[in-house]
């Protein structure tokens, strides 16, 4: 992986919206409680805790206990989520823009309409995880075990799938286009409705995948064959 995920500034909005149209996170300003920035959070004990529409810029979360948190609305910007205990945590239409999810454990959580684009969840544990109608363009799973997971919807253009596990996932209506492929598993997958332009068919494994009409012409056109 190239760079230094969650160490840039936040990627220009781009006018993603979630299907349900409510706003995602809160600015600054907005928010319910002051701002918080470059606080240390690392090692903190606080599982099954309800925070809505906080914000949080450069905070350190490494290694805390926050398994069974669920936010609402709350905007985190290049935060450290390095080791965090995040399992069955919830989030609706939260933003963790440019965040570093290394090592976490995310087993059994549920992201629902949440902007989580330029964050890495390289070595990240996540059995189970559920990422629904979100954005995770240009976002690191390198190496991720992502088999049999719902990403139903999900946006991941320009996201690294270099070896990534995706055997078996739910991609139905998924954005993969310009994704970074390196032997990446698709084998069994639910593809149908699925954006395919720009998929490098030689980099992926795609043995028993479900694709429909459009998705068979977008592969079949990226092996150079002339679709009439």
């Amino acid at each position: 992986m190239s760079g230094h995920w969650g160490e840039r500034e936040p990627l220009d909005d781009d006018g993603w919206q979630p299907d349900s149209g409510q706003s995602v996170g809160v600015r600054a300003d907005d928010a319910d409680q002051p701002p918080e920035v470059n606080v240390d959070y690392a090692r903190t004990q606080a599982p099954d805790q309800l925070w809505q529409r906080r914000y949080f810029h450069d905070c350190n979360f490494s290694q805390a206990d926050l398994s069974a948190l669920r936010t609402v609305q709350c905007t985190f910007i290049a935060c450290n989520f390095t080791a965090t205990n995040l399992h069955r945590s919830q989030h609706r239409l939260s933003a963790f823009r440019n965040c570093s999810f290394l090592g976490a454990q995310l087993g059994d959580s549920v992201f629902e309409e949440c902007q989580m684009d330029g964050s890495a969840f390289d070595s990240a544990q996540m059995p189970g995880v559920v990422f629904r109608g979100g954005d995770l363009s240009e976002a690191s799973l390198a190496g991720v075990d992502l088999s049999g997971i719902d990403l139903s919807d999900a946006r991941l253009y320009g996201a690294d799938l270099s070896q990534t596990d995706l055997s078996g996932a739910r991609l139905v209506g998924a954005d993969l286009r310009e994704v970074r492929l390196e032997s990446t598993n698709f084998e069994e997958a639910d593809l149908n409705g699925a954006l395919l332009d720009g998929l490098d068919v030689q980099q992926a494994r795609l043995a028993g995948a479900r694709l429909d009409r459009d998705g068979c012409v977008a592969l079949a056109r990226a092996f150079g064959v002339v679709v009439a």
